[in-house]
């Protein structure tokens, strides 16, 4: 049996009515092209669905029978291109979102505000992790779209960066280094260090800016969380290797920022996705209000500048 969604229209319409012609001019067509459809649905299901006379038109036993049942099919194929067009205009839908903590901090909640204002019925879905494992939920497919970086180039991911920030140290204001205008590698190796586990982004490029001038940093304590780094540097246990973009929301009294140069490390930041798949309408949304907002971020030679007015403060 083929019914068509026009001819169960057309049924429901002259039940509805009990005319012809005026169930035709609801479907802006003309009676015998009404006419035609309920004699294919007939045809179709092998039965009379109305009673016809010259003046009126009545639904016969089968007919009544099977109405209800007609007019749930189009009630829930409404319902079904309602949704579909909500999904389509990122009105309705879930967005699995992976994001590194120190975009957390930095980038991700003016993009979250901005796009929950926006697009309201999008619930997000959050995967935080460091950046080994932040590229793990995109490739998987646990998370639909990332906020972060990507360590190395992969051909299931594609990268579209958004914004850059360097890594700078963080001093307590009495630390030997911490009158020195910048700092650099072989300076920090001297003195205890607070580093975070080697699965994040900031480890992996303090680590590989060392060594590229021959330095290795033993760390003294290794930790997961920027925040508590901070603590510790506030409470004169070390220096602490930062990502300047996360420093925007930390409470940093007692301490100093200094960019690390000798060579200077450098991080891309931005959208993580999989090479083979079409974005859904959320996360093409989502991809949107960040880059709008990566824009309004200071850019690298802004933060230094600030660096700079920070140690000018301190003296």
């Amino acid at each position: 049996m083929n019914l068509t969604i026009r001819q169960l229209r057309a049924f429901t319409l002259g039940a509805q009515f009990a005319s012809f012609s005026e169930a035709a001019a609801r479907m802006g067509i003309t009676q015998p092209g009404y006419s035609l459809l309920i004699r294919q649905l007939e045809e179709e299901v092998g039965m009379a669905l109305f009673r016809r006379t010259t003046r009126r038109v009545e639904l016969t036993e089968a007919g009544r029978e099977i109405l209800q049942s007609a007019q749930r099919t189009l009630q829930q194929l409404e319902e079904t291109c309602r949704r579909a067009e909500d999904f389509r205009e990122a009105r309705q839908g879930t967005l699995n979102l992976a994001f590194v903590p120190s975009v957390g901090c930095s980038l991700l909640p003016p993009t979250l505000s901005r796009f929950a204002e926006a697009y309201p019925g999008i619930k997000l879905v959050f995967h935080e992790a460091q950046a080994v494992g932040f590229a793990e939920r995109v490739r998987s497919g646990q998370a639909e779209i990332g906020l972060g970086l990507l360590l190395q180039p992969d051909e299931q991911l594609g990268f579209e960066a958004l914004t850059r920030d360097c890594l700078v140290a963080l001093l307590h204001t009495q630390h030997p280094l911490a009158a020195r205008p910048t700092v650099t590698w072989k300076a920090l190796a001297r003195f205890n260090s607070i580093l975070v586990t080697n699965q994040s982004s900031v480890r992996v490029h303090a680590d590989r800016a060392a060594a590229s001038v021959g330095v290795d940093i033993e760390p003294t304590y290794v930790l997961d969380s920027l925040t508590t780094a901070v603590g510790l540097v506030r409470a004169g246990l070390g220096y602490a290797v930062l990502p300047s973009l996360a420093l925007r929301s930390m409470d940093l009294g007692g301490a100093v920022v200094r960019v690390v140069e000798q060579p200077r490390a450098w991080r891309d930041i931005g959208l993580l996705t999989r090479s083979q798949f079409t974005l859904s309408p959320a996360a093409e949304a989502f991809a949107a209000v960040a880059r709008a907002v990566a824009a309004e971020f200071p850019d690298p030679a802004t933060l230094a500048a600030t660096h700079r007015s920070a140690r000018r403060a301190v003296r």
